[in-house]
């Protein structure tokens, strides 16, 4: 369950001990450091300004304003500072809180699995740094900022509420910021990525541009080039219309519609242009196409 105390403190050093709180912000000062600690949680660092170094798993990990450490329950770990006034967020994850976002009722399927695989690379890897690539991400602090404000709230609306926000930083630490702990991890959210691309694609088939997926996932438009590139071998025009010809395959196949009425569902103005690149790739009509199926089905 998620506990609603929040923690704020200015010291130069810093122990937590306890378990009772969900948030800790901390202000460090240059030159000071913590001693080594760990905790029955699972614990989310985020460097909100300024810098550290945190001393984990034999490693020391440079951590700039921005990024994240996600460090495992029971792993012996410390930081030290660079800078004055580096403010660090700490957010208790415990087994109940991921438990509780992977059965919120909110949560689709992929988001929930990319969950259970990152939480398998954190138990093998003691921690995982998330390097945002640019200078900054308003849209996670915004999210974290909003879950502090819920935990001030601390009513069962509020408790729904961070589940959610939890299930939202915990996705877009996986899709958007660079972390290279797991070349299984890694196959596996671009996986889930182009399976989150390709539905989004399917739902808006008939007006959807490369802008409406910027605004969705957060990327620039060459990003989403490269990335369906390496996917699938094919640019953002070329999957679309695969994805295109594809759903009017289907839709043929159901009979339920007649050609006119697909061309238009899915996403075609020029019917002489439609017919073209369908049989391009069918080698044939879509009447033939769907006498065809018709036939085969019949023969069965």
């Amino acid at each position: 369950m998620f506990l609603y105390k929040l923690e704020v403190s200015d010291m130069g050093n810093v122990v937590d001990k306890g378990t009772s709180f969900l948030f800790h912000v901390n202000r460090y000062v240059a030159g000071s450091e913590t001693d080594m600690y760990k905790h029955g949680y699972a614990e989310l660092l985020y460097v909100s300004d300024g810098s550290l170094t945190e001393h984990v798993c034999g490693d020391k990990v440079h951590i700039k304003k921005g990024d994240v450490c996600f460090i495992d329950s029971g792993c012996v770990h410390k930081e030290s500072f660079e800078e004055d006034d580096t403010f660090v967020i700490r957010l208790e994850v415990s087994d109940e809180i991921i438990n509780a976002v992977i059965s919120n009722a909110m949560a689709d399927k992929q988001a929930v699995d990319y969950i259970k695989e990152l939480v398998k690379v954190l138990k093998n890897s003691g921690y995982i740094h998330f390097g945002y690539k640019d200078d900054y991400d308003n849209e996670l602090k915004d999210m974290l900022t909003a879950m502090i404000s819920e935990c001030g709230v601390a009513d069962m609306a509020s408790a729904y509420i961070c589940q959610g926000l939890m299930l939202r930083i915990l996705w877009r630490l996986g899709t958007v910021y660079e972390y290279a702990q797991s070349r299984y991890i890694r196959k596996k959210i671009n996986w889930l990525l182009h399976q989150e691309i390709t539905d989004f694609i399917e739902d808006n088939m008939k007006d959807v541009t490369i802008d409406m997926l910027v605004e969705r996932f957060g990327y620039q438009e060459d990003y989403f080039n490269r990335f369906l590139k390496a996917q699938t071998g094919m640019t953002f025009t070329e999957y679309l219309q695969d994805c295109r010809l594809n759903k009017s395959a289907i839709l043929l196949k159901e009979d339920s519609m007649d050609v006119d009425e697909i061309i238009k569902k899915v996403g075609y103005r020029n019917k002489g242009y439609f017919y073209r690149i369908f049989t391009e790739k069918y080698n044939m009509t879509p009447a033939k196409f769907r006498k065809y199926i018709k036939e085969k089905e019949f023969t069965i």
